[in-house]
């Protein structure tokens, strides 16, 4: 599952020296912004399977965790990132005659590394213990996993269950360039249209003809390209200096469709719909992608408190190691979880109360040892690789 930096896999948004680049000045080179979005969106996830995920009795705090229903979400704020970047980039790279294979080499080089490592690990591992994996093992070094986990209806392995999303965005990257390449703007902006309207019929047709419905909804690309494609079509937008000019002078609209649009995800929230629930997979993904949509480009058009949120440096910090952190925090929660457990003082609590404490205390462990290992792959590893990818110009 991702992107400034790619969401969940991260490029640097740049301007090149294009016609069809942006030409607004606030816009020229890196976004920090975007930085802290994609902190946000890390946080939002982090938050998800550290705290409102855990093994909580449901009288523990219910206000407080009401809150957080919908912090799974994070990953839909990931898609709708990745959308913008890579189709900037796609864009801004059009006329390339390396337009391919510049492309793929450097998704490879940020990706596959840290991909490479943690797969890794798991396939070692299981090679003590085989058949433990209900995921076909194969499926992974070929991100193919999403296919599997619709089929079977589980994410199969705890600590591989996130890669889904990365799955996703992989089949993303192969389906959008040639897209782009061929297509001019105004037939990629009907295709565009077209995908984020399909997107949720197909949702509600596969509830209806899928064995399971729900997970195939879930984890496959098709299911989910309207996050990716509603960030194309924002990498569109910005690009076009009459439409730019319309959305700065219109920030008001801009904030008062967010505000409508998190209105509606909050009575979804308060009806206590998870993210397989009917109402959730027929339209919920949907108004989550619109509503992220709406946090993208303020973000690129905001300058007053929106900006300073997002410009805050430990949330951008936190949106530079989103990529490793996404990949290890679920093992690392895991083993964090297993700490709290020797403490006595835990067995002298009523066991809803210990549960929770357990769970809490133990989630918060296992986030601190998912961004320790996240600085240090950073530092090097991803750092780089990043810097052998972007040796490869367009």
């Amino acid at each position: 599952m991702t992107l400034g930096k790619l969401t969940l896999a991260g490029d640097r948004l740049r301007v090149p020296e294009r016609p069809f680049a942006l030409t607004i000045a606030p816009l020229r080179g890196r976004i920090p912004a975007l930085d802290g979005l994609r902190g946000i969106a890390i946080l939002l996830v982090l938050l998800w399977h550290a705290v409102f995920n855990g093994n909580l009795h449901s009288t523990f705090l219910p206000r407080v965790f009401a809150l957080g229903s919908l912090t799974w979400s994070g990953v839909d704020l990931f898609f709708v990132l990745s959308g913008f970047l890579i189709g900037g980039i796609l864009l801004d790279a059009k006329h390339s005659t390396r337009y391919f294979r510049t492309f793929y080499l450097r998704r490879a080089f940020r990706i596959l590394p840290l991909y490479s490592v943690v797969t890794g690990i798991y396939l070692f591992r299981h090679l003590f213990s085989p058949g433990s994996s209900v995921i076909p093992l194969g499926s992974y070094p070929t991100f193919t996993q999403n296919f599997w986990m619709a089929y079977l209806g589980t994410f199969g392995t705890s600590a591989m269950a996130a890669t889904w999303s990365l799955a996703v965005e992989e089949q993303f990257y192969l389906t959008i360039p040639p897209i782009v390449k061929e297509l001019s703007r105004s037939r990629l902006v009907w295709v565009l249209a077209f995908i984020v309207i399909g997107a949720p019929l197909l949702r509600t047709l596969l509830l209806f003809t899928f064995a399971h419905d729900r997970f195939a909804d879930y984890v496959l690309m098709p299911c989910r390209a309207d996050d990716l494609c509603l960030g194309v079509l924002s990498a569109i937008l910005v690009r076009d200096p009459e439409a730019w000019k319309f959305l700065t002078a219109k920030r008001s609209w801009l904030r008062g469709i967010a505000v409508a649009l998190l209105v509606g995800l909050g009575w979804l929230a308060i009806q206590n719909y998870d993210e397989s629930a009917t109402p959730m997979v027929t339209f919920g993904y949907s108004l989550l992608g619109l509503f992220y949509t709406c946090c993208l480009l303020m973000a690129l058009t905001e300058t007053g408190m929106v900006n300073r949120v997002l410009c805050n440096r430990r949330l951008m910090e936190l949106g530079g190691i989103a990529y490793c952190l996404y990949l290890v925090h679920l093992p690392l929660i895991m083993a964090g979880r297993s700490i709290p457990a020797y403490l006595p003082a835990l067995s002298r609590l009523p066991i809803p109360h210990a549960i929770a404490i357990e769970a809490l205390f133990g989630g918060l462990i296992g986030v601190i040892l998912s961004a320790a290992v996240a600085k240090v792959s950073w530092r090097f590893l991803e750092q780089p690789m990043l810097r052998r990818g972007h040796a490869y110009q367009y």
